[in-house]
């Protein structure tokens, strides 16, 4: 039951997350891990964005396609290397990347901070259960329209 009770939690958190991150960037949350992983490192290869981020590089090359397709990043060629490309961050996904990456951290610290430290495993289950309400709640609610 605490099992189904926690995986269930854990869903609805990443659900919540993924919204907010949609909300904030316009990008869903792999494409926005792609996209901080190639600010943080400034100019590098899909492979270093994988090891960075843990993502495939399937998901990784369909992300870094979509990103240049809005202006997030471009690709150039590598003169080391004509077999790679060199992927960099343009200055609209620097830009993106300042203004969204402090209000989401916000979220994750207020998420964090809303976990109560409980001994007594029955405490735990009622605590998950109140959160999953919770959050089942949030998720119901409408997000208010964004656009970019």
């Amino acid at each position: 039951m605490i099992f189904a009770a926690i995986y269930s939690l854990s869903q609805k958190i990443m659900m919540l997350y993924s919204k907010a991150v949609l909300r904030e960037t316009g990008l869903n949350w792999q494409d926005w891990r792609i996209l901080r992983a190639v600010v943080s490192m400034q100019s590098c290869r899909a492979q270093d964005i994988c090891e960075e981020s843990g993502i495939k590089k399937s998901h990784v090359s369909n992300g870094l396609a979509r990103l240049e397709e809005y202006g997030h990043i471009s690709r150039v060629a590598n003169e080391g290397d004509r077999r790679s490309r060199i992927v960099v961050s343009t200055q609209q996904g620097q830009n993106l990347v300042a203004l969204a990456e402090p209000k989401l951290q916000a979220f994750e610290t207020q998420l964090a901070n809303q976990r109560d430290v409980v001994g007594d495993p029955d405490m735990l289950l009622n605590s998950l259960r109140s959160y999953k309400d919770e959050l089942g709640r949030l998720l119901d609610d409408k997000d208010p329209d964004h656009h970019m």
